[in-house]
């Protein structure tokens, strides 16, 4: 992991290494082995490294290539093979070959041909001294982040916003739009960020910055480039994923720390686990595994479908593995909020669900203090290899494949808790019904509520309409509804708009680096190139990974149909912190900016009226793990802003 950041000036001024080293005293938090900068007339470029994978130890960026290019990149490219194939190069020959400099030279041989070929996160910046252009690319799903603003004479790029700020005439000047779509939880944007004039290199898009000035964009991939993917049999499936996603695992756990992960019940992170554990066998190792759990002997209740405590699931898996260690962190011993200015510092931005953000944050902190520095996880498993199939329904339907429809419409209505008109409504009447008719339709059965997002979100309902949330929201594509559409799948591959800042934030904070194989490009293009119905087949939901690995995962995990709830305890938490709570929001009524934008009288009567019971319900865990919560960790960003200023 690395930052990265840059100047080109258009003026032409000369670009001064003074300036650039406030940037990187800056970006020194993300990449604290190693800080260069080269400052040429008019293109500077800064480079701070974290050692990651064995390549790092020989990273000198920024490096300049055969044809006087540069590069300065936050990367990890886990198809080096492949790549060097591509381009010609022995294997032996590029063995003291840092990513950067195989990127490099890829670029000059393919041009822009290479964005959609690399596997792994990746942001870079290369300059090209001949048209004198730099290009910004960010990888497909956006997992490495870039960031960009543009004045009258210059441009500026870097890792995160206060890479920008540490530049003369680029002010920090929060977005209130940007965050008001936040406290109301849409995120599809990718462009906009929290401050005003700064934006991101969307995910799989390439930026190129001409010498006049000028920006062009274009989008190297999509999910509709994905080939269809044909095979033989039901078992032919299951095979090929099992091996795609063995192929993925191992190519993620090239490292120069010890390789863990987060291990839950769930069929994502106890696939990634298990086929971890078997590539460490091979080399006589163990692979310690970090697992949230609420406190010793908790019972309380839990939402239908959902489990509380993951240990009888993870204590199957470790012995099935018979190598993987496991380490069990309480959420009763972690505190939420105590952290969060730490990562606002990092982040640059508010921290989204503090209940998760304490027991997650420990696990890491955990993980490092255990010299595990690299942690493989499954976080997009349920767009990919655990994809639960019912968004395919309404498309069967529409394409007169009748049967088949109503076959998953009765394995819909018996695997879940819908009735039946309920679970047609969801699978097949509101994928296909104009969102018009669907919003009349909703407030009718809701007659009470002007918005939907007022159930669980913080925000003044002044606020919220001066920054006209609904008409953002819709001109972004987010439903508030969350209704089932047919595209769900391919939208959840990009749903969090800030999670390239979150992974960077995470690993400056924790220097720990969370991997998913199951966001591998190649995973990615198997999952979604294979029939849907393999999804659903033999009338079994999640069915592909559960045949994948059939004979490598315990019975009790593979036929598990509940749902694994982290941090089940966290009313509990909260209870014991009441006083506490109470006194963070009298601090936060002292902000003028938190007064415009929190709805601080929710929170007050959310203290005052606390419930006796029913915290599994629906309206009391949104009153509570999600508007109480997320106002008071949103008006303490807005407390944090105004200090920054």
């Amino acid at each position: 992991m690395s930052g990265i950041a840059g100047l080109v000036r258009f003026d032409g001024q000369s670009v001064t290494p003074r300036e650039l080293e406030r940037v990187a005293n800056v970006l020194n938090q993300y990449g604290p082995d190693r800080v260069e900068i080269i400052a040429k007339k008019n293109i500077g470029l800064v480079h701070a490294l974290m050692r990651m994978t064995p390549e790092d130890r020989f990273d000198h960026q920024p490096l300049r290539g055969a044809s006087g290019s540069i590069i300065a990149a936050d990367l990890r490219l886990d198809n080096r093979d492949e790549l060097l194939a591509r381009i010609g190069i022995a294997r032996l020959e590029a063995t003291d070959w840092p990513d950067s400099r195989l990127l490099l030279v890829a670029w000059e041989k393919l041009g822009d041909r290479v964005w959609s070929i690399l596997r792994g996160p990746f942001a870079a910046a290369i300059w090209n001294p001949r048209s004198r252009s730099l290009t910004l690319a960010r990888d497909h799903l956006g997992l490495n982040v870039v960031m960009w603003h543009k004045a009258q004479h210059f441009f500026a790029f870097a890792s995160m916003p206060n890479g920008l700020f540490a530049l003369d005439g680029i002010p920090r000047e929060l977005c209130e739009e940007k965050l008001a779509d936040f406290l109301v939880l849409n995120h599809a944007d990718h462009v906009t960020t929290m401050y005003r004039n700064v934006f991101r290199v969307p995910p799989a898009c390439v930026i190129r910055v001409n010498s006049d000035g000028s920006l062009n964009q274009h989008r190297y991939w999509a999910p509709a480039d994905i080939t269809p993917v044909r095979l033989p049999s039901d078992a032919a499936y299951a095979d090929g994923l099992r091996e795609c996603l063995d192929i993925a695992v191992r190519r993620q756990m090239r490292s120069i720390h010890p390789v863990g992960c987060l291990l839950s019940g769930g069929l994502d992170s106890s696939s990634v686990s298990i086929l971890a554990a078997r590539a460490l066998t091979d080399k006589n190792q163990r692979l310690v595994a970090f697992t949230g759990v609420p406190r010793r002997d908790f019972d309380g209740p839990v939402p239908h479908g959902c489990y509380a405590d993951e240990t009888p699931y993870v204590d199957a898996i470790q012995k099935q593995a018979g190598n993987i260690d496991v380490e069990y962190v309480r959420n009763d011993e972690c505190d939420d909020f105590a952290q969060l200015e730490r990562f606002f510092i990092a982040l640059d931005g508010p921290v989204r669900n503090p209940t998760n953000f304490g027991w997650m944050t420990a696990a890491l902190q955990r993980a490092r203090a255990r010299g595990r520095r690299v942690l493989l996880s499954g976080l997009y498993g349920n767009y990919t290899i655990s994809w639960n199939g019912w968004s395919q329904t309404a498309g069967h339907m529409l394409h007169g494949r009748l049967l088949l429809a109503y076959r998953q419409w009765r394995l819909y209505y018996r695997s879940t808790s819908y009735s039946q008109w309920g679970a047609l409504r969801n699978l097949l009447i509101e994928p296909v019904m104009p969102a018009q008719l669907g919003n009349w339709a909703n407030r009718r059965r809701h007659p009470t509520r002007t918005a939907a997002w007022q159930d669980h979100a913080p925000i003044r309902t002044d606020f919220a309409t001066a920054m006209a949330v609904g008409a953002r929201a819709k001109g972004a594509g987010h439903d508030f509804l969350y209704r089932m559409r047919r595209d769900e799948r391919a939208r959840g591959l990009a749903q969090i708009d800030y999670v390239g800042d979150w992974h960077a934030a995470e690993k400056a904070v924790t220097g720990v680096e969370v991997r998913d194989p199951t966001a591998d490009m190649d995973v990615i293009s198997y999952c979604f190139g294979v029939p849907s119905e393999q999804y659903l087949s033999e009338g079994i939901d999640r069915s592909l990974i559960r045949r994948a690995m059939w004979g490598l995962l315990p019975e009790m995990v593979l036929t598990n149909r509940l749902t694994g709830l982290q941090g089940a305890d966290w009313y509990e938490k909260l209870e014991s912190q009441r006083r506490e709570l109470a006194v963070q929001i009298a601090e936060l009524s002292k902000s003028a900016l938190a007064r415009r934008i929190i709805d601080l009288v929710r929170l007050e009567n959310a203290i005052k009226n606390w419930p006796t019971g029913g915290w599994h319900t629906a309206e009391i865990f949104r009153e509570y793990n999600l508007a109480l919560t997320r106002g008071i960790a949103g008006g303490r960003f807005l407390r944090w802003i105004e200090s920054a200023n």
